[in-house]
Order: structure tokens, then sequence, then C-alpha cells
């Protein structure tokens, strides 16, 4: 049986089958959404570039996965797209994320 619970656990530091984070299409392609840092780190600052290369925009509903090959105690990324990246009104800080795409993005 699948279950599905949110953490405030770094994603490096779960202990699960996969972990799910959010995409947005940007200006310049795949942007990842807010909360994936440690991630990215722990891949090598190749997070970007692994979406980019399996085909991912950010397109909401797009889901693109990959195999973390021991990179983080996950054996499984599930990226999922929310959409376009929101432009933040004011540059020094970020635009919160569209509360309906993120339920859309998950499916309820």
């Amino acid at each position: 049986m699948t279950t599905i619970a949110p953490s405030a656990t770094a994603l490096v530091d779960l202990a699960v089958d996969a972990v799910v984070i959010g995409t947005m299409s940007g200006a310049e392609g795949v942007e990842v959404a807010p909360g994936a840092g440690a991630l990215d780190e722990a891949l090598g600052g190749r997070l970007v570039g692994v979406l980019t290369s399996l085909g991912a925009t950010g397109r909401a509903g797009e889901v693109v996965q990959f195999a973390t090959l021991g990179a983080v105690r996950a054996a499984t990324v599930v990226a999922v797209g929310l959409g376009p990246s929101p432009a933040p009104a004011d540059t020094r800080q970020a635009a919160p994320l569209d509360a309906e795409g993120l339920r859309r993005a998950a499916g309820t």
C-alpha cells in the first residue's frame, strides 16, 4: 500500500522509497520549486540539469522521475510540474506558489 505523508525532515535524510519535488516552467526552462536545495546539493548541483536532460519543462501535471543512485537515502526523485513560475512582485522575496496549482499537482 502506498503511503504519502508530508514531513519537515530534510529530503536527503528521509528513509523513503521516493521524494516528491515541485518543478515550474520558467523563462529559461525548468525551475525547481523552493524546498529542494539540499537535494540539489546532494546531487552535486545537477538537479536542474538532470531534469532538463529527461525533458522536464515544469508544465502543470508533468511527472518526471529518476533514480538517485545513492546520492540520498530515497531511491527515486519524482518531480511534479506545477506550471509557470510566479513572477515575484519584489525580487528580494520569492512569490508564493498558487494553491490551486499545488492541489492539482497532488491529484486531489
